[in-house]
C-alpha cells in the first residue's frame, strides 16, 4: 500500500503525540553512554607497516614480461592480509606474548583463570614453567594448538587466561592495505602501549618468518619433484637415443636417401629391359609360328599321299590273302594282277619317301630350330630380369619400412629431448627462485609505543547512541502504527472503502456518559464537548439532505449504531424535531432494550397479526390530532363533532406500538427480537405505506439495520428508507466480507448518504 499525504500527516501527528518518548529515551541513552564511556579503560594504538613488493620492480626478475595485472595484485594483497589474520600467524604471536609475560618481571597482563575453564585443568606455577618451554617449542615448529591434545588444552587455557587467544587478539587487530600503495598497515589497540607495539611488530615478523618458511617448504618440495622428473626424463632420452643407434648399426644405415634413390633408378632400368625382352619374346614367338606353319604345309602334302598309298597297299595285301586260298584260274589271274599293283604301289611309296625331305623343308626346319633357341634365351633373360626386379623392389620396400622406423625413433628422441629440456628449465628456475624467496616482503615501519591514549570519541559515541535510540524509537513507533490496520480516522476510511464520509464521532464511555449533561455543561470534559460538536455536524448533514427516513447500518457488529442513533435523535430533538426511532434490528434489539421499559410484547414489532400496522396508523393519527389540539389550546376530552372520546383515546394508546422515550420529541417502535428477517415479519403488510404515513407525522425517522456481513436484513430494509448511513468502527479492520458489503453499498449510490466513522480515538481526531 503506497502511503498518501494523509498518511504522512498522520505519522507526523503520531510523532508529535510521542514527543516526550522521543526526547526522554534518547536522553537516557546519552546519559547511560556517558556513564559507560567514563568507565572505559584508556586505549593505546601502535602501527607497523610492511612492504609487499607486489606493485614495484625491485625484486630479482627470473623472467621478462611477467608484470602482474591489477586483479592479481589485489588478490595477492587479500591473500597476505588473510594469512596475517590466520590462526597460525596469530598463534605464533600469542606464543611470543605469553612467553614475554611468563619471563618478564613487568608482564603486560596477569593470568586470570577463565570461568569456563575445565575443572580437570590445574594451572600452577610448575605448570606455567612447563608451559613456557612448550610455547617456545610450538613457536619454533610453527605448530598451532590442538584442542583434542591434553597438553595443548592446558596451553590453550593459559592463553585464554592472558587474553592472548585468537578471538581476543583479532578484536583489537586491524590489518589492511594502505590506500592503493604497496604497503600493508598493522594496527593494534590495547590497554598497554608497549603491548600494542610488541604485538604489531610480532605480527609482521612472524608473518614474514612463516611466509618464508612456507615458501621454502613449497620450493624444496617443488625442487625435489622437479629433480626426480629431470632424472626420469634424462633416462628416457638415453633409452631412446640408444635404441636409435642400435637400429642404425643393425641395419647398416649410412645414407638412406642416396641408397634409396639408386635402387629406384635400377628398378626403372630393369623394368625397361623387361619390357624389351617381352617384346623380343613376342617377336620370336610370331616368327617361330610362321616357320612351323610353312613346315607343316610342305610336309603335310607328302604325308597325305603316303597315307593313301599305304592304305592301298594294305588293301591289296588283304585281297591277295583272300585270293591265295582260291584254286581257280581267275583267282590266280586276279592275284597276279593284284601283286603287280602291289609292286607298283610299293615303288610309288619308295619314291614318295625319297622326295619328303627337300631342301626347302630342311632350310625351314633349320630356321625353326634357330628361333626356338633364341626364344629360350630370351625367356631366360626375362626370368633373370624379373628376379632382379623382385630383389630390387624387396630391398626398396625394406628401405621404406626402415626409413619409417628410423623416423619414429628420431621423433621419439626429439620429443624426449624437448621434455628433458623443458623440465630442466623448470628445475633451474625453481632453484633460482629458492635463492631469492621471501625477499619482496619486508617490514618498513616498526611499531612504537604511544604515550598518548586514543581519543575516547565520547561526543561521537554519545551522538551515535542518542541518534540510534531516537531512530529505534521512531522505527518502533512507525512499526506499531503501520502494523495497525484498523480504520482509525476518516481519511483511511475513505481510502479503504471509496465511500464519501459525512462525519465522525469520537469515542466516549457509554457507561459514564450523560448526553444531557454533555449538551448543558459547557465546561465539561474535552471528549464530551468534541462528541457534541461532531453530533451537531452530523445533524447538519442529515438536515441538509432534505430526506426524512434514514437507515443506519454497518458492515460489522458492535460498531455503536444504537448509541449513535440515540445520540443523533436527542440532538435532533433539541431543535424541536419530532424523531421516530424504528428498531428494525431484529437480530439485536439494543434500542428497544435501552428506550422501552417493561412493556407488553404485543406492543412490539413481531411476526404476527396485522393489527399492529393499523394500530400504528391510528396511533399516528391520534398523535397528530392531539398535537393539533394542543397547539390550539383545546382539550382532548370533549364530545361532539370532531371531538375524540377520552375512553377511545385511552383504548388507542393502550394498543399503540409507538412508545415515548425519556427524551421529549423522540418516540420509538421497538421489536421483540428473533431470527426472522424484515421480509418475513412484514409479509402481508404494506410497511412502506406505514413508513410514508409516519413520515408525515415526524420530522425524521431513523431505522437500524443489522450488519451487512452477517445478515441480509439491511438489503430488505433499504426499500423503506430514503437514505442509507453506514457506520464503521474506528477500531475495526476491514476484511474480505467488508469489501463485499462496501461493493453493495456502492451499488446503491443514489440512496447512500455517506459513511460515519464511530469510536474515533481522541488522539486521531486531528489527523
Amino acid at each position: 500500500m503506497i502511503p498518501t499525504k494523509m498518511d504522512f500527516v498522520a505519522i507526523l501527528k503520531v510523532l508529535q503525540r510521542k514527543i516526550w518518548v522521543l526526547i526522554i529515551i534518547p536522553a537516557l541513552t546519552i546519559v547511560c553512554s556517558v556513564f559507560f564511556i567514563s568507565r572505559m579503560d584508556k586505549k593505546y594504538k601502535s602501527t607497523a607497516e610492511i612492504a609487499t613488493g607486489f606493485t614495484t620492480d625491485e625484486s630479482v626478475k627470473l623472467s621478462e614480461g611477467s608484470n602482474a595485472n591489477p586483479f592479481e595484485i589485489n588478490t595477492n594483497f587479500i591473500n597476505v592480509i588473510e594469512s596475517m589474520n590466520s590462526k597460525t600467524v596469530l598463534s605464533l604471536v600469542a606464543y611470543r606474548l605469553v612467553v614475554h609475560d611468563l619471563e618478564s618481571e613487568a608482564p603486560f597482563r596477569n593470568f586470570k583463570r577463565s570461568d569456563d575453564t575445565p575443572e580437570d585443568v590445574a594451572i600452577t606455577k610448575q605448570t606455567m614453567a612447563w608451559a613456557k618451554d612448550k610455547f617456545k617449542e610450538r613457536h619454533s615448529k610453527f605448530r598451532i594448538l590442538d584442542s583434542y591434545d591434553k597438553e595443548d588444552r592446558i596451553l590453550f587455557e593459559i592463553l585464554r587466561g592472558f587474553d592472548y587467544d585468537h578471538e581476543k587478539l583479532v578484536k583489537g587487530l586491524g590489518i589492511g592495505r594502505v590506500s592503493s600503495s604497496d604497503f600493508i598497515s598493522v594496527n593494534y589497540v590495547s590497554e598497554n602501549p608497549f603491548l600494542s607495539s610488541l604485538l604489531v611488530n610480532a605480527v609482521c615478523e612472524e608473518f614474514i618468518r612463516y611466509n618464508k618458511a612456507l615458501k621454502q617448504d613449497r620450493s624444496s618440495e617443488s625442487i625435489e619433484f622437479l629433480e626426480k622428473l629431470v632424472k626420469e626424463k634424462k633416462r628416457v632420452l638415453d633409452e631412446k637415443t640408444a635404441t636409435l643407434n642400435t637400429f642404425k648399426v643393425s641395419n647398416n644405415v649410412f645414407n638412406y636417401d642416396a641408397e634409396s634413390e639408386s635402387k629406384i633408378t635400377l628398378i626403372a632400368d630393369y623394368e625397361i629391359n623387361r619390357e624389351n625382352e617381352r617384346k623380343k619374346i613376342k617377336s620370336l614367338e610370331l616368327s617361330l609360328g610362321s616357320v612351323e606353319n610353312k613346315i607343316n604345309s610342305l610336309s603335310g602334302l607328302n604325308q597325305d599321299e603316303v597315307v593313301q598309298v599305304n592304305q592301298r597297299i594294305i588293301e591289296l595285301r588283304r585281297q591277295i590273302r583272300e585270293l591265295n586260298n582260291a584254286t581257280d584260274d581267275a583267282s590266280k589271274t586276279r592275284t597276279k594282277k593284284l601283286r603287280d599293283e602291289l609292286q607298283l604301289e610299293m615303288s610309288r611309296i619308295d619314291a614318295l619317301k625319297n622326295n619328303t625331305f627337300s631342301e626347302d623343308l630342311k632350310e625351314l626346319e633349320k630356321d625353326r630350330d634357330q628361333l626356338k633357341l633364341e626364344l629360350k634365351i630370351a625367356e631366360s633373360d626375362l626370368a633373370s630380369i624379373e628376379q632382379t626386379l623382385r630383389t630390387l623392389k624387396y630391398h626398396a620396400s625394406g628401405f621404406a619400412g626402415k626409413e619409417a622406423k628410423l623416423a619414429d625413433l628420431e621423433r621419439d628422441v626429439e620429443f624426449a629431448s624437448a621434455d628433458y629440456a623443458s623440465v630442466q628449465d623448470k628445475y633451474n628456475t625453481a632453484k633460482n627462485k629458492s635463492l631469492v624467496i621471501g625477499s619482496s616482503i619486508r617490514q618498513t615501519l616498526q611499531g612504537q609505543p604511544s604515550y598518548e591514549p586514543e581519543p575516547s570519541k565520547a561526543l561521537l559515541l554519545m551522538a551515535l547512541a542518542g541518534a540510534g535510540s531516537l531512530a529505534l524509537c521512531i522505527i518502533v513507533i512507525f512499526s506499531i502504527e503501520f502494523i495497525d490496520f484498523s480504520v482509525r480516522f476518516t481519511s483511511r476510511l475513505e481510502r479503504f472503502t471509496g465511500l464519501k464520509n459525512i462525519g465522525s464521532i469520537n469515542f466516549v464511555n457509554r457507561k459514564t456518559f450523560n448526553i444531557r449533561k454533555a449538551f448543558i455543561d459547557k465546561s465539561g470534559e474535552k471528549e464530551s464537548q468534541v462528541f457534541v460538536h461532531f453530533l451537531r455536524k452530523l445533524r447538519y448533514e442529515i438536515q441538509s439532505s432534505k430526506n426524512k427516513v434514514f437507515l443506519v447500518t454497518s458492515t460489522q457488529e458492535n460498531v455503536g449504531k444504537s448509541f449513535l442513533i440515540l445520540s443523533l435523535s436527542y440532538t435532533l430533538s433539541l431543535i424541536d424535531k419530532k424523531v421516530l426511532i424504528i428498531d428494525t434490528n431484529f437480530r439485536h434489539n439494543s434500542l428497544t432494550k435501552m428506550l422501552v421499559a417493561q412493556v407488553d410484547n404485543r406492543k412490539l414489532l413481531q411476526k404476527g397479526s396485522e393489527t399492529e400496522v393499523r394500530q400504528t396508523e391510528s396511533n399516528g393519527k391520534e398523535a397528530q390530532a392531539a398535537q393539533s389540539d394542543s397547539e390550539n389550546g383545546k382539550s382532548t376530552n370533549h364530545n361532539g363533532n370532531g371531538e375524540v372520546n377520552g375512553k377511545e383515546r385511552a383504548e388507542t394508546e393502550r394498543h399503540s406500538i409507538i412508545h415515548n422515550t425519556e427524551f421529549n420529541g423522540v418516540d420509538i417502535i421497538g421489536n421483540i427480537g428473533g431470527y426472522d428477517s424484515p421480509s418475513e415479519i412484514f409479509a402481508g403488510k404494506d410497511f412502506k405505506e406505514v413508513v410514508d404515513r409516519l413520515a408525515t407525522q415526524y420530522d425524521c425517522i431513523l431505522l437500524e439495520g443489522p450488519s451487512l456481513n452477517e445478515y441480509s436484513d439491511t438489503k430488505e430494509l433499504i426499500e423503506y428508507a430514503d437514505k442509507v448511513i453506514p457506520v464503521f468502527g474506528a477500531d475495526t479492520v476491514l476484511n474480505p466480507l467488508d469489501r463485499e458489503s462496501v461493493q453493495y453499498l456502492k451499488s446503491i449510490k443514489h440512496k447512500l448518504l455517506g459513511t460515519v466513522l464511530n469510536k474515533v480515538q481522541f488522539k486521531d481526531l486531528s489527523i
